[in-house]
């Protein structure tokens, strides 16, 4: 990568009904300034991926990056999953691929494509060590987990940034002969007689016109809709109203390509689905930014299990650091009045929050507030252009802004919360009176996690989900093909994850991971659709 960016001044969401058009396509030009077997669009970890797989395979390749560097949100993904690599199997360690994709099915309430999963897990394990061949070096063991030789897909590498592998796949694209052009933004698709067979680009920052064409195919590869809130609204409505920020995907994720997609008349799959961590505050609501990064110290604040109540003043869970009862947190958010939950503690959560988060795997590091002694600290924060290293800098930075709300009196938070006071207090004195007997007849938290709230001063947070990869994408089939509605192939056209959707199947919003986690299931799929697109004549 050759310039950072400091994303935590982020940028405002795209939000205006035009944003959520279809693009449609162009002409081809009368003359064409550049041409390729294979253009790329994105170089997060499909795009780099699918790039150096054709060039590899002895296509000419142009890889175009809206961004004035590479590797995407995948640089800032903290694992890489998969199945059946070289590593896992010296280690006694092999998958039953259908097995794995049944049950991937199954946790999709059977919305997902099967066909589409098999292949995607089948492929996960031969993409590491096609990656490992090139010359990159795994970690395979970081703080007791391991990654390419993960168990089941769940154990991962921790405190690892993928910055890594992006740096190596960039400059092996640069070794190998692809060109890559940075500060580009893909503008349409071009078509004749039905097939894709080119994009039209601007070149930052002088604003110049290209067109450049594509022999082979165009893999589209430039990450979901994240940041483009007029989409969400129209495509994954759910997720509109249930998060209250993005956590794990850039803001130049605004669902440009999905919508040239739509102008070629592409399907739709993953309809209102996301993958989402909990403790997304809403900061957008002070005016402050859309994106927050997951290891961003008032984040990990809010996740934390403290009293969550709803606009009515009700408590509607259990509150744990339980793996499965962590997972149902931010659909359970999404679902109360409003989209919101409201967190509530006291003065002391500096000392309280040690006592609920001392436990948290380091599988769940993001949970577990960061610290200049974390292992990993610095690769996290990415020298604080994220987050940063001290939790508690990033807290005050919500407490000025406003977004975490502080009061002397329990009525005067309610006020600030927008809760009714008398309902407000009452809940709190409930509360309060379970923690003090050590037990919850209501919901059954566990007694270390009975936290009074009773030190002045008081402390809410408006809360919804965090959002990771949205699910909504371009219907592909098992080759990454974009499909049309009758469910054909458009010729030329390919798309990677999150640009294609289905990943984690329809009205759902499981935690951050789905079928492979992002970077795996970015870089997989942007893969599988190189390999096919150069083996077609």
């Amino acid at each position: 990568m050759d310039k950072e960016y400091d994303w935590r001044v982020g940028q405002k969401p795209l939000e205006k009904p035009e944003d959520a058009e279809p693009i449609p396509p162009v002409d081809p030009p009368g003359k064409w300034d550049q041409e390729a077997d294979m253009v790329v669009v994105g170089s997060g970890g499909g795009g780099l991926a699918g790039a150096l797989k054709a060039r590899l395979e002895g296509c000419s390749v142009i890889l175009l990056e809206k961004l004035e560097f590479t590797g995407g949100t995948s640089q800032y993904a903290g694992a890489f999953y998969a199945y059946n690599s070289r590593v896992q199997k010296k280690e006694g360690i092999e998958w039953d691929v259908n097995e794995v994709a049944m049950g991937s099915l199954f946790e999709t309430g059977y919305t997902g494509n099967i066909h589409l999963f098999r292949n995607m897990i089948q492929k996960s394990g031969e993409v590491v060590d096609w990656i490992e061949d090139q010359g990159f070096k795994w970690e395979n063991e970081r703080a007791g987990y391991p990654a390419v030789t993960s168990k089941g897909g769940h154990e991962r590498l921790c405190y690892i940034a993928l910055t890594d592998l992006m740096n190596f796949l960039t400059e092996k694209c640069k070794d190998k002969g692809v060109k890559l052009h940075t500060n580009t933004q893909i503008d349409a698709l071009v078509r004749d007689n039905g097939r894709i067979v080119g994009v039209k680009a601007t070149v930052k920052p002088e604003g110049t016109t290209i067109f450049v064409k594509a022999k082979k195919a165009v893999l589209m590869a430039a990450g979901g809709m994240q940041h483009n809130r007029s989409l969400l609204k129209q495509y994954a409505p759910s997720v509109y109203k249930g998060v209250g920020s993005v956590s794990m995907s850039l803001p130049s994720n605004t669902g440009e390509c999905f919508r040239m997609g739509l102008g070629v008349g592409a399907d739709v799959a993953g309809f209102d689905s996301c993958t989402c961590f909990e403790g997304g505050i809403d900061l957008m609501e002070k005016g402050g930014p859309w994106f927050r990064y997951l290891y961003s110290g008032d984040v990990q604040l809010s996740r934390a299990p403290w009293l969550h109540l709803n606009k009515a003043c009700e408590r509607f869970m259990m509150m744990d650091n339980n793996l499965g009862q962590y997972m149902l947190r931010p659909p359970a958010m999404g679902a109360q009045p409003g989209g919101r939950a409201y967190v509530i503690f006291d003065n002391k959560y500096e000392e309280n929050i040690w006592k609920i988060q001392d436990d948290v795997p380091l599988g769940l590091s993001c949970k577990r507030p960061l610290t200049q002694d974390v292992p990993g600290n610095e690769i996290i924060t990415r020298k604080e252009l994220l987050a940063p290293k001290d939790w508690r800098l990033a807290v005050k930075e919500s407490i000025d802004l406003g977004a975490i709300r502080v009061a002397n009196t329990l009525e005067d938070l309610a006020e600030k919360l927008g809760l009714d006071k008398v309902l407000f207090k009452e809940a709190i004195e409930k509360w309060n009176k379970h923690c003090d007997a050590g037990e919850d007849p209501e919901f059954g938290t566990p007694a270390r996690f009975l936290i009074p709230i009773k030190h002045a001063p008081f402390y809410g947070i408006k809360a919804g989900g965090s959002m990771g990869p949205v699910g909504c994408g371009l219907r592909t089939n098992r080759h990454m093909q974009v499909l049309d509605m009758d469910q054909k192939p458009i010729p030329g056209l390919y798309a990677a994850f999150f640009t294609a959707g289905g990943s984690i199947g329809q009205s759902r919003m499981p935690m951050g991971f789905g079928l492979l986690g992002g970077c795996s299931m970015s870089t997989t799929s942007g893969y599988t659709a190189a390999e096919h697109a150069v083996s077609q004549k």
